[in-house]
């Protein structure tokens, strides 16, 4: 988690691949393993969480992996793989929405991400984090830019 336990080091990895503006949303969000089974969805979506960089331009992301395994997934735990990053643009977006994880839960949101590819993000964050600090504010950028009322 060394590497992206700061806003700075985030921005960082993200201008070096040519965006990372400060007024992006950045967020690390773990994959929603409820919404998937099987060998194949392992292989089609192979990460635990995604730290992503949300411009006006689309998503860029790097994959964040267990380096070892363990049962329990904490983000704590978890190392970039710096070989893993993507940009989807705008145009290669279909939908992108913020929902409630859970029925009682108020601490949690859901992210969907649906590209014009047929592939689904399905993450989720806290949204108040006091592991990653930059994630607070910019949790609330992201549900008030795409929350599905």
């Amino acid at each position: 988690m060394e590497e992206f336990n700061t806003i700075e080091k985030v921005q960082a990895l993200f201008q070096a691949k040519g965006i990372g503006d400060p007024d992006d949303i950045y967020l690390a969000l773990l994959k929603d393993t409820r919404k998937y089974s099987g060998m194949a969805d392992g292989m089609e979506y192979p990460y635990t969480a995604l730290l992503l960089d949300i411009t006006n331009d689309g998503i860029g992301y790097y994959r964040l992996v267990q380096p070892k395994f363990s049962l329990v997934i904490l983000m704590q735990n978890l190392v970039v793989d710096p070989e893993s990053y993507t940009f989807i643009p705008n145009n290669s977006i279909k939908s992108i929405e913020v929902k409630k994880f859970g029925l009682l839960d108020n601490k949690r949101k859901n992210l969907i991400i649906k590209t014009n590819d047929k592939k689904t993000h399905y993450l989720y964050g806290l949204i108040e984090d006091d592991l990653l600090p930059y994630h607070n504010g910019n949790m609330q950028k992201l549900i008030a830019r795409y929350s599905v009322k």
